[in-house]
């Protein structure tokens, strides 16, 4: 979302923004969306973590200021400060949230824990539901309890209605009121901060609300996190703000009391941590985590492991198996485990391991838990009209590679110009048109799409999209206003009718102009008094040759049309349809 350095809280939501929009275009499955919803809990519950740990924190600053008031009022009346502006801005998301699920699932709301609403059918339990409320009627104990339900996850219209909506100001609109919120507890941490650099350096890129992308492709912050966001997406970067300042109130906490007296203050038992840099990864990419324990001392290193352990009865740990083969030491710095690892098959991983921590009372161990869904890597063309291509017209496609943004997507003809072009229609939405040469004709299945992505300053090669190459079918002639198949006519019928045409038929579903054909020149056929007679009529309409055959054919008698031409937009060559229209006059 911002750029230069990103923190890997900020690049997972990044990510995240980007996977959901691309899922969008592949019609993804409802466990893929699940899974998301699941990342969303799993975001909810490191919050309550940080939420319960600067609870405790706090509660030593009040244990502080019992034993010497005249020391600590001042720097426990800060940290309060801290968690006024945090828990107003955390409620304030909240009631976003909530509004938003209430708008894509009609007034329905679902409060608490997931599995305590289910029913044994995996279905949320109605009479638990809180339905056509606002947020504001709810209790205390409501506004601070998670999402848990969402049913239109893939609706993509609810967070731009909401939080954007174009019947107000923009200044007015909540996606900008909470951009400026944004902007004021950045600035109050940053007065809070003092001249901890590094502190400042990671609120302002935590925090970092500017427009994304340059030139034509620039959005604002609203626009880029709000604007066609899928519901679930939304959800989860508002959640993922909730994280962000709860985090950042415990740096700022942490940082605070550091000028109270070690002695005199003593902090509750700290927890073991885990934020990976994104929790979506493309098959065969490196999954990337930082492991730590909460309110850490960079100066004393702990030892980090990951893979299964057991809880001794001592109230120690210990971990399973053998070193560097059924668990892994991690390397640490600055009190924090840098934990890699190549992904495998796709699907959810879970992981965990253990921190131990040298304190002066003991060992202390720390277990984490994490989890970070595998996805293929592999590029979707979607043709938006039907599952072939057509030669010499203007293909429709949509294109996207999970994981990537659609601006980053790189499309080409294989075999280059002499198989066909392909250009960009709105390269930010991933749609393109493709136009097949005749050289490029296949009636099986062949490669003919390349899809890359750029990755910095490189062109990386993720799919090959095979498609039939097919001529546009023929149309179907008929005299206008009369069914194909209909042969018995009055004459009525067949003047009234005044010219011919052919269209494409029910079974072609490419709606383009370039395939609507007009008749130039066709052949008739007709018997009277007089004898058999044969004319060549140029164009589609009925001049008097064919009304005088027409008035003049008895009943019973056959007109017949035939070596029909027609032609199509840009193409001047003729075609001449197979077959023969006859009409046989019933009456008048």
């Amino acid at each position: 979302m911002a750029a230069g350095k990103l923190s890997p809280r900020q690049r997972m939501i990044n990510m995240m923004y980007l996977v959901l929009t691309a899922l969008l275009a592949l019609n993804v499955s409802k466990e893929v969306l699940n899974s998301f919803f699941e990342v969303n809990r799993g975001i909810e519950s490191s919050t309550d973590n940080f939420y319960y740990k600067n609870l405790k924190t706090y509660a030593d600053f009040d244990r502080a200021v019992q034993n010497n008031p005249e020391k600590f009022t001042e720097v426990r009346n800060k940290a309060y400060s801290v968690k006024d502006n945090v828990d107003e801005l955390f409620i304030y998301i909240q009631e976003m949230k909530y509004d938003l699920v209430s708008e894509v699932d009609k007034g329905v709301v679902y409060l608490g824990n997931t599995q305590e609403i289910l029913d044994e059918n995996g279905e949320p339990k109605e009479d638990l539901a809180i339905k056509n409320k606002k947020f504001s009627s709810l209790t205390t104990k409501q506004k601070q309890m998670p999402i848990a339900w969402l049913t239109r996850k893939d609706d993509r219209y609810g967070s731009s209605d909401l939080f954007m909506p174009k019947t107000i100001a923009k200044n007015k609109q909540r996606a900008t009121i909470l951009k400026n919120k944004i902007i004021e507890y950045r600035d109050f941490a940053i007065s809070v901060a003092g001249d901890n650099q590094n502190l400042i350096d990671k609120i302002n890129v935590i925090f970092d609300i500017s427009d994304r992308g340059t030139g034509k492709n620039k959005q604002t912050w609203e626009i880029y996190n709000f604007y066609d966001m899928p519901s679930v997406g939304a959800l989860t970067l508002l959640s993922k703000i909730q994280l962000d300042i709860r985090n950042v109130e415990a740096d700022l906490i942490d940082y605070l009391k550091k000028n109270i007296d070690s002695k005199s203050l003593k902090f509750a038992d700290a927890m073991g941590i885990q934020i990976p840099e994104s929790n979506f990864i493309l098959s065969g990419d490196m999954f990337k985590a930082e492991i730590f324990v909460t309110a850490f001392n960079k100066d004393r290193n702990p030892d980090v492991y990951v893979g299964e352990y057991d809880s001794l009865p001592d109230g120690t740990y210990k971990m399973r198996g053998k070193e560097g083969v059924d668990y892994q030491v991690v390397p640490v710095e600055n009190g924090r485990g840098i934990y890699e690892v190549r992904t495998g098959p796709q699907g959810p991983k879970k992981w965990g391991g253990l921190i131990s921590m040298k304190t002066e009372t003991g060992t202390k161990f720390y277990p984490f838990m994490g989890e970070y869904l595998v996805a293929s890597k592999q590029g979707v063309a979607s043709p938006t009209n039907m599952n072939v291509l057509y030669m010499a017209v203007n293909n429709p496609i949509k294109v996207a590679v999970p994981g990537y943004p659609a601006s980053k997507i790189v499309v080409s003809v294989i075999g280059g110009s002499s198989q066909g072009t392909i250009n960009a229609v709105n390269k930010n939405e991933g749609k393109w048109i493709v136009k097949p040469t005749q050289s490029a004709k296949s009636s099986k299945n062949k490669p003919f799409i390349q899809i890359s992505v750029r990755d910095g300053n490189t062109i990386k090669p993720i799919d090959k999209i095979a498609f039939k190459i097919l001529d546009v079918p023929n149309p179907i002639p008929t005299a206008r206003g009369i069914s194909v198949n209909k042969e018995k006519v009055t004459r009525g019928e067949l003047i009234d009718a005044q010219k011919l045409i052919a269209f494409m038929g029910d079974d072609f579903y490419f709606d383009s102009d370039e395939v609507k054909y007009t008749v130039r020149e066709y052949t008739v056929n007709y018997s009277n008094r007089q004898g058999n007679f044969t004319d060549v009529i140029k164009g589609s309409r009925f001049n008097s040759v064919v009304e005088n055959a027409i008035e003049n054919t008895k009943i019973d008698g056959v007109i017949t049309i035939s070596n029909i031409k027609v032609n199509r937009p840009g193409v001047n060559a003729l075609t001449t349809l197979r077959g023969a229209l006859i009409y046989r006059i019933i009456g008048n």
